[in-house]
């Protein structure tokens, strides 16, 4: 743990261990946080919030330059790291690293542009209204196991450049990637105090930066339960919560469906399918629903399930057990209801671990089902078959999530249509449901999440608005 500028073990000297999801064998062994350990980090990121606050915009922007000039010799190494530790494959690695340098700057860019408006008084024509942004003070940042390199490079740096102290917790199964990332931060320079980095698990160390009423704010990246949890614990604090999705991809009878069934297959494969926004959910045409599910299940079959450091795997294993365990009672679930797989459906044999999971397609799905309504966060490609618009746009909307989501169709007005309808704070014309760039808005709506991040998004979701009225009477 890193603490005050320190490196230092818990208080209560207990540890955890990081086993890789790919061997199975322990490759860390990191210091379990107790509630004493988080405050102390908070009291740090308290003293230490003004000194951060006070230095220049150009300042804090050389130091993204710092982080990114250090990282980019290194991301060889950190992917294959990243991949042993996560699972994911090596060359899905590579990209999550490497895009770590254009994304924090891209940061300080937006920082570097940030506007904000002047305003003639309308009531009062002799004032100006003069409209700031400031820090929120000490922030708490928690982010997932998915991509643990991306996530605290797009938030924690983000947090500190805009004037915040950061207290920031890892996911328990991958904190050797943000562990890295932390270490760079400190040979760029940031002040003692102004990054914290505290390991351990979220019921004591999450709950605590969520209560700690020292803490001005809170973003958590995570399951839509824990967010729940997590606001219901914060109280009046900014909360920025980006949750879980369950993401439709929506094939009309009209699609391009080799397009459709490439889209597909990448959202749903994708990290093993352990993405917020992947494919959760394939809605097709009744017309075209035979030939896209043949076609979905061949090019499924080339999708190559091995070792994630070999550079023609194209899955690695699931991150953790209980992630494989949900993907088998919803696939249970959904046998027991009338579906029907195709291909795949079990745990592949062979491997060093029993977190290799082989990617399935499953048809006859219907809205009942768990795999429809629940987030599965798996390599698992679902069939829904609809016979109208409306039909497709009812079964969409029809889940407490709404993320990201997709619609093919060669038909623009049909397209708008539905982008419209779908209650989501992102739809995808002729694209896949897994979509991202640095500087356009991400939202979830309904529970997938508070607020927004992206870009000047992000800016936003880390200050705070102040209006500074000044009095120019006349002369």
């Amino acid at each position: 743990m890193y603490i005050n500028g320190e490196w230092v073990d818990s208080e209560s000297g207990e540890t955890f261990e990081v086993v890789s999801p790919a061997t199975g064998e322990v490759l860390a062994v990191v210091p379990k946080a107790t509630v004493e350990d988080v405050k102390k980090a908070i009291d740090a990121a308290e003293e230490a919030q003004k000194r951060i606050q006070s230095m220049s915009i150009s300042e804090r922007v050389k130091l993204v330059y710092k982080v990114a000039e250090l990282i980019k010799p290194n991301i060889e190494h950190h992917a294959r790291e990243l991949s042993l530790e996560q699972g994911k494959p090596i060359r899905e690695a590579k990209i999550e690293v490497e895009d770590v340098i254009p994304n924090i700057l891209w940061q300080a860019e937006d920082l570097k542009r940030l506007e904000t408006p002047v305003l003639r008084g309308y009531a009062n024509p002799d004032y100006m209204y003069i409209v700031v942004r400031e820090p929120l003070g000490v922030v708490g940042i928690i982010t997932p196991w998915n991509y643990p390199w991306l996530m605290p490079a797009e938030y924690v740096l983000q947090a500190i450049i805009c004037g915040n102290a950061v207290v920031y917790k890892p996911a328990s199964y991958t904190p050797i990637s943000a562990y890295r990332f932390v270490q760079y931060l400190e040979k760029a320079g940031v002040p003692k105090g102004v990054i914290n980095f505290v390991t351990g698990p979220g019921p004591v160390v999450g709950m605590e930066l969520a209560r700690n009423r020292k803490v001005n704010g809170l973003l958590l990246v995570g399951e839509t339960e824990t967010g729940e949890q997590v606001a219901k614990a914060a109280g009046v604090k900014k909360l920025t919560l980006e949750l879980g999705g369950n993401g439709p991809l929506i094939v009309m009878d009209d699609a391009d469906l080799e397009k459709a069934v490439e889209d597909a297959v990448y959202g749903s494969y994708n990290n093993a399918g352990q993405v917020c926004c992947a494919t959760e959910r394939i809605l097709v045409h009744e017309k075209v629903h035979d030939k896209f599910v043949k076609m979905l299940v061949e090019r499924t079959k080339k999708v190559k399930l091995g070792f994630p450091l070999n550079e023609d795997t194209d899955i690695g294993p699931m991150n953790n057990e209980p992630v494989v365990q949900k993907v088998e009672k919803h696939l249970q679930d959904a046998v027991s209801k009338g579906a029907k797989i195709l291909i795949g459906g079990k745990r592949a044999e062979g491997f060093p671990t029993r977190l290799y999971f082989e990617p399935t397609v499953i048809d006859n799905v219907t809205p009942d089902m768990l795999i429809n309504k629940e987030e599965t966060f798996g390599p698992v490609a679902p069939v829904i078959t609809f016979s109208s618009i409306d039909e497709a746009i009812e079964i969409a909307n029809g889940t407490i999530y709404g993320l990201s989501a997709a619609v093919h169709t060669k038909d623009i007005d049909k397209a708008f249509y539905i982008a419209e309808q779908l209650k989501t704070g992102q739809v995808v014309i002729n694209g896949p449901v897994l979509l991202w760039d640095y500087h356009h808005p991400w939202v979830g709506v309904k529970k997938s999440g508070i607020g927004a991040v992206g870009g000047r998004w992000t800016i936003e979701a880390f200050t705070e608005l102040k209006t500074i009225l000044l009095r120019i009477g006349k002369p």
